[in-house]
């Protein structure tokens, strides 16, 4: 086997390269565990190096919503705008009477690369938030927010895509700006209760006095460096804090983590292999793809140090590259944000809960990460510290209770029993980001382009990595109260936030309910007497496109004067169909259900259309297909224009792929 096939970690050489004076018997158990692991047993044993990258203000939407295989564009079941704002779905945004969809950023008639900046401060982000109801984006941030890219503009970022894992649920920290958002990824916190200098919600730096993560790595013998030029853009949060204000120029805090150093200190370290432990790097204010500074020059300039890597393949063979956006800079973005249920300790300023804010792009980059996978576990900034809390064993105290159970570590992202060593071909920077600076140079100023077509995603599929979730959904209507009740649950181990929405009849909402990961049964009830006269329709979302809907009528005349039938779901093993339930309560009428298949194969293998008939008082049970563990039905009923069930989701056990709904 070619050396490069296999992973060279030398754990020798890692105490020496990262300058540890202690034994390792000193070292936190944690640690002594990945030391002790044997090299490329397929374990974070096999890291010898963390870089976390995090560049600036974009939003997941504004860059990848039209990639292949992602929570993108071509989402089946986006958001649903409640019947009184008079638009579909999340996708149609309205000021006043305008609705505006997303847009494509023409970078062949307008200098897009270069596009003004849009506010993404903590009270417009709320704004546009709108309790979650995501219907105030284009009032609150603009028209410019709700243009993105595609492949062809932002080729680079789309090959690292290809090639590796891109996190298509990772949420920025905060509803807000810059500072906040970076305080999360340096230290898992703002200070919320106003202990050390916060609660910090702008980008003020006052001077905080709670430990950093660095500081914790230091303490454990760990070592660690900031990568940052003469320009860094303001973006070092350590320089917030009076330990590092105030360090000497001789201390280990400012050695690491103030000192300026030139751009190819890293390439040095990395040709050297005296690389750090732990490396956070901040690009120049023009190279940091925060508007008005493009996409492309911050690719040029992140590629640098991927190609600085790709020059020593045993450094490379060895470490993980985190690829992150501070926040998403005020541009749109569909998906709703987990969002910590009201009175969650440390999840609340002021009334208003500090996050998740809305997803950026996050990939992950690795010998242990290729392949073009999508992992759609829930993670934040808080997951590349607990990433480096699994590897190291150094814990962050600072991260909250409701976080750790709620977003992932990021190490879902990885499959560390199949590393692929080589290094893969990626776009030339270089060019991108010169034609970058001719179009900002020669081009007029980029404005909104006013489109009410929704926008769309490119076909395909894309490998799945395995979420910590199994989730599952069902209601049933209880006449005598006038209430319609949904359950949930969930039978993975990581806990999960679900959301529902009342999609007509009411517009109050919605309702967050923390699903453990235990299977014990989450509920709630719907008051549908009271505010519908009986009708009803409700949405219930989660993480990996997991989606219920219920509507209908209870009334007592709604369905020829009978008990309004139900639809229930099973779930069973990766690979296994669904299991679907037609329960009819009815004394006198059977019930003709209308199932649809909205993800079947394209040539129709498996079934699209099945019709389900009830005798009174009786219940059918029948399997239907999934696709590659996906499935995605509708359930309609005879006689009854409001009845509608929807099932869609992945069971979870093995990877798969994602696949393109089937509409037609």
């Amino acid at each position: 086997m070619d050396d490069h096939k296999k992973p060279p970690f030398n754990r020798r050489r890692f105490m020496q390269s990262a300058g540890a004076a202690l034994a390792t018997s000193m070292l936190p158990p944690g640690l002594q565990k990945v030391l002790a692991a044997p090299a490329g047993s397929g374990t974070l044993g096999s890291i010898a190096h963390v870089v976390i990258f995090s560049q600036e203000n974009r939003s997941f939407d504004s860059y990848f919503g039209s990639l292949n295989g992602v929570s993108g564009f071509g989402d089946n079941h986006p958001l649903l705008q409640n019947a009184a704002n008079g638009v579909a779905n999340v996708f149609y945004q309205k000021s006043g009477s305008t609705i505006q969809c997303p847009f494509h950023h023409n970078l062949k008639t307008t200098a897009a690369e270069c596009a003004a900046d849009v506010a993404h401060d903590w009270t417009s982000g709320h704004t546009a938030w709108d309790n979650g109801k995501l219907t105030k984006w284009y009032s609150a941030k603009g028209g410019l927010s709700m243009g993105y890219f595609n492949r062809a503009d932002i080729p680079w970022h789309y090959a690292l895509a290809d090639n590796f894992t891109t996190c298509d649920h990772y949420f920025h920290s905060v509803m807000g700006p810059t500072n906040p958002n970076r305080l999360y990824l340096m230290t898992g916190t703002i200070d919320p209760q106003g202990k050390n200098g916060g609660p910090v919600i702008d980008n003020s730096e006052k001077g905080y006095t709670w430990t950093t993560y660095a500081e914790r790595l230091q303490a454990a013998g760990i070592s660690w460096r900031v990568y940052q030029e003469t320009d860094n853009f303001d973006d070092n949060a350590l320089a917030w804090f009076n330990n590092f204000k105030n360090a000497a120029t001789t201390s280990p805090l400012y050695i690491n983590g103030m000192q300026r150093r030139a751009a190819t200190a890293f390439a040095n370290d990395v040709a050297n292999d005296t690389l750090p432990a732990v490396s956070w790097i901040l690009a120049p204010t023009a190279l940091s793809e925060h508007p008005d500074h493009g996409p492309n020059p911050g690719a040029n300039y992140v590629n640098q140090f991927l190609t600085a890597l790709a020059a020593n393949p045993k450094v490379w063979e060895k470490t993980v590259f985190f690829l992150v956006y501070d926040e998403n800079g005020g541009f749109f973005d569909h998906a709703m944000s987990p969002v910590a249920p009201s009175g969650t300790a440390d999840e609340f300023v002021n009334g208003l809960p500090i996050g998740l804010g809305g997803r950026i792009p996050a990939l992950a980059i690795s010998p242990w990460s290729k392949g073009g996978y999508v992992a759609s576990e829930v993670f934040d900034h808080t997951s590349t510290l607990r990433f480096l809390e699994a590897w190291t064993g150094v814990q962050e105290p600072n991260i909250s209770a409701w976080r750790r159970k709620v977003c992932g570590d990021l190490t879902s992202a990885f499959n560390f029993n199949a590393g692929d060593y080589a290094f893969p071909t990626l776009p030339d920077t270089a060019a991108l980001a010169a034609a970058a600076a001719t179009e900002c140079k020669n081009l007029p100023a980029a404005k909104p382009i006013a489109t009410t077509t929704a926008p769309t995603q490119e076909t395909g599929p894309r490998p799945t990595r395995v979420q910590p979730y199994q989730l599952n959904g069902w209601g049933g209507a209880e006449r005598s109260t006038g209430r319609y009740w949904v359950y949930m649950t969930n039978q993975g181990p990581k806990d999960v936030m679900m959301t529902a929405y009342v999609n007509a009849y009411r517009t109050d909402g919605p309702w967050r309910y923390q699903v453990t990961g235990d299977g014990v049964q989450a509920k709630d009830y719907f008051s549908v007497n009271t505010y519908g006269g009986g009708k009803y329709d409700i949405s219930l979302y989660g993480p990996n496109r997991f989606y219920r809907r219920f509507a209908g009528n209870i009334s007592a005349t709604a369905w020829q004067n009978q008990p309004e039938p139900e639809v229930t779901i099973t779930l069973g093993a990766a690979g296994a169909p669904i299991a679907l339930s037609f329960v009819n309560a009815s004394t006198t009428t059977p019930a003709v259900f209308t199932v649809k298949r909205r993800n079947a194969p394209a040539d129709g293998s498996g079934g699209r259309v099945w019709t389900v008939t009830v005798p009174a008082g009786l219940t059918i049970g029948g399997s239907f297909p999934t696709n590659s563990d996906w499935y995605d039905y509708v359930i309609t009923l005879s006689g009854d224009s409001l009845f509608a069930r929807e099932f869609a989701g992945h069971i979870e056990g093995v990877e798969s792929k994602t696949e393109m709904p089937f509409t037609g």
